[in-house]
């Protein structure tokens, strides 16, 4: 009889096993890097479009009502709008970036919200405007809504999430809408 060398089927059960543990533990590595790369490409635009409002008021001595008045070219579509009150909305579908000029507080915010997937709902905020003439901050803030008082949100986000696991941020305010973090 010929002695022939294979590998048992316990020795290939097993090594299967190891790679589908080591799957399991790189998938949620993996998906949070690509979430994090998302979100990096979202603040970058959302601070481009910061500073050229900031331009514009200095210009123009007024706030800007719609990103076409800005010059910076959003290559996204106008979209449908998350927040009731937005002046103006583009989007890319997977993230709405919107003007807020809220009448409450006095504050111009812009926001870019996450349209879908896993943290949908959840973004990033900068004031560009405060109600005594006080210029925002090139310092965004992450938030994570937390009613279905927009159109978009995910009522099964755990609190922290995005902002806290993804973003590393720190807990500064809690509404009845939702939770904002600073970032590091």
């Amino acid at each position: 009889m010929a002695n022939t060398k294979a590998f048992t089927l316990i020795e290939l059960l097993v090594v299967v096993l190891i790679i589908g543990i080591l799957a399991a533990v790189a998938l949620p590595q993996y998906q949070k890097a690509v979430e994090k790369s998302r979100a990096a490409q979202a603040l970058t635009l959302l601070k481009s479009v910061s500073q050229a409002a900031e331009a514009y008021f200095m210009a123009n001595g007024t706030e800007f009502r719609s990103f076409d008045e800005l010059s910076l070219d959003i290559p996204w579509p106008a979209g449908t709008r998350v927040i009731g009150g937005s002046q103006d909305t583009k989007s890319n579908g997977e993230w709405a970036l919107e003007i807020e000029d809220s009448s409450s507080s006095g504050w111009t915010v812009l926001f870019m919200t996450r349209l879908q997937g896993k943290y949908q709902g959840a973004g990033f905020q900068i004031g560009i405007r405060g109600p005594d003439g006080h210029v925002g901050g090139s310092v965004p803030g992450c938030f994570e809504r937390k009613t279905a008082s927009t159109k978009t949100f995910d009522s099964s986000l755990t609190p922290g999430a995005y902002c806290t696991q993804i973003m590393k941020g720190t807990l500064s305010d809690e509404s009845q809408w939702g939770r904002s973090y600073r970032l590091p």
